[in-house]
């Protein structure tokens, strides 16, 4: 069924839009939430979540892109998931995704402007990288991706990969900071 079918049951609030839903992309958002998680019990308590929160937000919301609307909050349900899991000691990864993220986008109490405007800004200077740059920073910062699964999935260093990284970290935060964001 195509996405504009399953947000037509959402909006009637016919409960076969959870299952379309499920049948359409249960799976791949179930390995987005292992991959962050890395439990499958987990994973699907997340995709359970999200079909939920799915299911109360739309109505009103109706999604221009259904997948990446399910799979941000999936993937937002799961960090918080980990996090809440490992409050005490937190998982190397997303302390190293933290403070990743930490250097390179705004301060929230000094945001000028809203989070869909600095979203598009983000996208901004996304299309105007190398499609490399704009795999390998998707997969890692949205998808969450390790560094050791990132250098085997683009066939790179470890090393190779953290460096383009790094490179193209600071020229965000170089390009946000001429867009008025204070970081």
């Amino acid at each position: 069924m195509e996405d504009s079918g399953i947000l037509d049951l959402y909006f009637r609030r016919d409960e076969r839009a959870i299952r379309e839903t499920d049948a359409k992309y249960g799976r791949p958002l179930v390995s987005v939430s292992h991959g962050i998680t890395g439990s499958t019990e987990d994973a699907e308590e997340c995709l359970n979540d999200t079909y939920l929160a799915t299911w109360r937000q739309i109505p009103p919301d109706r999604p221009e892109h259904f997948y990446f609307y399910l799979a941000r909050m999936i993937r937002n349900l799961s960090y918080h998931r980990v996090r809440a899991r490992t409050a005490e000691k937190r998982s190397a990864n997303i302390v190293s995704l933290d403070r990743e993220l930490f250097e390179m986008l705004p301060a929230r109490e000094v945001e000028p402007m809203g989070e869909e405007e600095l979203t598009k800004a983000i996208e901004r200077f996304l299309a105007g990288e190398a499609p490399e740059m704009r795999y390998l920073f998707l997969r890692r910062y949205f998808w969450g991706d390790p560094i050791p699964a990132l250098a085997n999935l683009a066939g790179m260093s470890e090393n190779a990969v953290s460096v383009r990284l790094s490179r193209i970290r600071k020229k965000l935060r170089k390009y946000l900071e001429m867009e008025g964001y204070p970081v």
